[in-house]
């Protein structure tokens, strides 16, 4: 069985907005949780976001965790998460510094005891010299487990995208498309699935970048406008869907678009649409094949007899 919930991030004042176009779930975005807004704001999001979705998220704000004032930004952001009924804290990991494993476990156990119920979910790297691979969210996961911390990793796909293929070091956006295909997105939904437990967490918005010096600059830009290419992620969300939804267990698969906020409404809908169309044709596919497959069973057992 399996639970796709999808939806994009609202301040207060698009709740009803995103519930009236059929969300599932909500993101607090960094400026709600950078600010000291009336309590009353929280508790509002709270009880709003409880009635119309299934799920709360936050993204923790843009303040680097290895300063003293940057973490405690972010201990302030998820204590205020936590008045808006937030269940999944999303937060960049940031520049390296060093020993970067264990500083980000410290980090990590200073968000538990600030709320040790909070599922913590950081995101994979976003430019040259930055903490995230594939490889070391895998061992921070891992790491955090072993506390006892709640945690699953961020797929912000775009990120992966780029870090992964070396879009950051080589400026090169259309070879990095053509190695983007089905069976490389499904090759990281598979690795990432083992290490997600129940819940996974998949985030995406279109980007176009240039390198400058040794910064690489990404931009989001509206869907069909940029990278990665969408056809061959679409597909291979579906496959991974469809899979999980008839192999048995349980799993719950989270959606968020990330995109420009005058767009994002549109944009979430047609990608929704495009991922849903893709899964229908094959689960109504594996449907046949079951349905012909006990009738084929059951003529062959008649003719025998």
């Amino acid at each position: 069985m399996i639970l796709f919930e999808w939806g994009t991030y609202n301040a207060l004042s698009t709740l009803k907005q995103a519930a009236l176009l059929g969300t599932r779930i909500t993101e607090i975005p960094p400026a709600v949780l950078s600010r000291r807004l009336p309590s009353g704001y929280y508790e509002s999001y709270k009880k709003l976001g409880g009635e119309y979705f299934t799920s709360i998220l936050a993204h923790g704000p843009y303040y680097s965790l290895t300063s003293e004032k940057g973490l405690k930004a972010h201990l302030s952001a998820i204590e205020k998460a936590t008045l808006c009924g937030a269940e999944i804290y999303n937060y960049h990991l940031g520049r390296r510094v060093g020993d970067d494993l264990n500083v980000h476990l410290d980090v990590l156990k200073k968000f538990n005891e600030v709320n040790s119920e909070m599922i913590y979910s950081p995101e994979p790297a976003t430019n040259i010299g930055e903490f995230g691979t594939l490889d070391e969210l895998e061992e921070l996961v891992k790491a955090a487990k072993e506390e006892g911390i709640k945690i699953i990793p961020s797929l912000q796909l775009e990120n992966i995208f780029l870090n992964e293929l070396g879009v950051y070091e080589k400026d090169d956006l259309d070879e990095a498309s053509e190695k983007a295909d089905v069976d490389w997105w499904l090759n990281i939904f598979k690795r990432m699935d083992k290490i997600s437990d129940y819940i996974m967490h998949f985030r995406f918005s279109q980007v176009i970048g240039l390198k400058y010096g040794k910064r690489f600059y990404k931009k989001r830009v509206p869907l069909g406008k940029g990278y990665p290419p969408v056809e061959p992620l679409t597909e291979a969300l579906s496959l991974y869907l469809v899979d999980n939804a008839t192999r048995g267990g349980f799993k719950k698969v989270l959606f968020v678009y990330t995109g420009l906020p005058e767009v994002k409404y549109r944009d979430l809908i047609d990608l929704y649409a495009m991922i849903m169309k893709k899964s229908i044709d094959k689960l109504m596919s594996k449907e046949s094949q079951v349905e012909y497959g006990d009738f084929y069973k059951v003529m062959s057992s008649e003719e025998k007899e």
